[in-house]
Order: C-alpha cells, then structure tokens, then sequence
C-alpha cells in the first residue's frame, strides 16, 4: 500500500506494493499521479507521517509518496496502552504481568519509530514539499 503526502488535500492511498517505491531511484519512476487515489480513512495527516515520507519515500507532481509499511509504528505505542486501559476492568493477579507486557511493546513501538525517525531527511524531498506549498515542522 502506498501513501501520498501532499500539502494540499487530503491524504490518499492506493494499494500498489510499496516496493515500487523503493525502486523508483532505480528506473525511471512511475507517473504517481496516474494512479487510483482515494482518500485514507483509517490514518490522518501528522507531522510524524511527514517526518517519516521525507526519509523514505518518492518525489510526486503532487507531493511525496511513502511505503505505508514505513507508517507501521507511528500511534502503535500510545494504541496498545489506550487498548490495555480499555481491558482494564477488573485486577487479578496477572493484571500487573499485563500491564508490564503492554508498556513493553509500547516502549518497542516508540524505540522503532525514534530509528526511522533518526535518519536524516532526504533534503530534496523537504525541498520540493516546500516549492508545492507546504510547511515542514523540523
């Protein structure tokens, strides 16, 4: 599934392999914009999603596209904890082993998502968010 950034308008998907993404610095790239777009309904625009598509994603007319498995670990830490507090109805005694399993995985999700984030951004991706209009939080 890809994932397309653009400063104006809403953010859109198409399920396309990721992989082409990846490939397109070594072929000429795919006109993106051909593609069947239409609007995500299960992830909103987020400073951290750009911070992401400008490591890893691909240069569109429009904006940038990402590999929507680069997405997998942002909001994850703070889904399982909001998940664990809903389960939460009752204690017993394994109550605390739970708890202590769920803030580990979220502890992993955050520390996955910080080494994507720790790659430098591409600076001609931030370039050309910028020229289409949009701000770049960093």
């Amino acid at each position: 599934m890809l994932y397309r950034l653009r400063p104006q308008g809403a953010l859109t998907w198409c399920d396309m392999p990721g992989y082409v993404v990846c490939r397109a610095d070594d072929q000429p790239p795919p006109d993106w914009e051909r593609l069947s777009w239409v609007p995500a309904e299960t992830r909103a625009f987020s400073n951290d999603l750009l911070r992401i598509a400008v490591r890893y994603g691909a240069q569109s007319g429009s904006g940038i596209i990402l590999d929507a498995r680069h997405t997998e670990d942002l909001g994850k830490a703070d889904e399982l904890r909001c998940d664990r507090i809903a389960r939460a109805e009752q204690r017993d005694a394994d109550e605390d082993l739970e708890w202590e399993r769920t803030e580990e995985a979220a502890r992993q999700a955050e520390a996955d998502l910080a080494g994507l984030l720790a790659v430098p951004p591409q600076p001609h991706l931030v370039a050309h968010w910028c020229r289409l209009g949009g701000r770049y939080p960093d």
